[in-house]
């Protein structure tokens, strides 16, 4: 359980194609009495470490007491199923980030099926 700053949830697809944008929404409430600045950080665990972050645009901000926020982001999906970890974290009067609550949500990788050719034309060319 959270201190200050409780993750509700990760929203992203639960699977997507390789290569393809995957946009991820992580909702973190604040649980203290006071507003309070609340970050959040967010890595793709697949293969060996180091592990690639998402790209947070804004990655912190001052919440009001009771409220919950939306963190938008997005990464590229890898060649292989990740574990998306998110870190969530709550600024304090020292001037220090503390870090407080985790999270995982899982994107597996969508198989790609075999191309169909629907609609085939073939132009007409005239010999000059």
């Amino acid at each position: 359980m959270a201190q200050y700053a409780d993750i509700i949830s990760i929203d992203a697809s639960s699977e997507a194609a390789s290569g393809s944008r995957v946009e991820i929404t992580i909702r973190v409430k604040n649980t203290y009495s006071a507003p309070i600045a609340i970050k959040v950080a967010a890595t793709l665990e697949y293969g060996a470490p180091p592990y690639p972050g998402t790209v947070i645009p804004v990655d912190w901000t001052n919440v009001d007491a009771q409220v919950t926020w939306p963190f938008s982001g997005y990464f590229y999906m890898p060649g292989q199923k990740v574990t998306v970890r998110v870190k969530s974290f709550w600024y304090g009067a020292d001037g220090v980030w503390y870090a407080d609550d985790e999270m995982t949500k899982t994107v597996n990788l969508a198989s790609v099926g075999s191309p169909n050719i629907s609609d085939f034309r073939i132009a007409d060319f005239a010999k000059t």
